[in-house]
């Protein structure tokens, strides 16, 4: 096997493991979306919101809630990842100067509702004014 074969091989074999592992998450995620379904329900009954025969809407309404709830999570975790792997300096947009950065909290008004979210802010010395490095 030359060298091309080799490359071609190994990108093949990480292709198909990347595939893989998209199937299996893929897999686990509907499974985790059915069971959240099968709690929601339960918990509609339990609370009282779903008695009887329910109006339509009512189901509607609490599964929009559960949606958006997931929404809210993802983006949460999303956000955090973000601020998680950025390097700890920056340069500030306005001098150049590289500065430290710092995780703080802010509420963040999604369509989905809000939201705390962990961002980076640089303090830059130089400039005497705050930033938010981009990702």
């Amino acid at each position: 096997m030359d060298g091309m074969q080799a490359v071609v091989s190994s990108k093949d074999l990480e292709s198909a493991a990347e595939l893989a592992k998209s199937e299996k998450l893929q897999a686990k995620l509907q499974r985790l979306l059915r069971e959240a379904a099968e709690v929601e329900v339960e918990l509609s009954r339990a609370e009282g919101a779903i008695q009887g025969v329910p109006h339509y809407s009512v189901i509607e309404s609490r599964a929009h809630e559960l949606g958006q709830q997931l929404s809210r999570q993802v983006q949460r975790r999303q956000m955090n990842e973000l601020a998680a792997s950025h390097p700890p300096t920056a340069k500030c947009p306005g001098c150049g100067t590289r500065c430290e950065l710092e995780t703080r909290q802010r509420e963040v008004n999604s369509v989905d509702g809000s939201i705390p979210l962990q961002e980076l802010v640089g303090q830059c010395p130089c400039c005497r004014r705050s930033f938010f490095p981009a990702a």
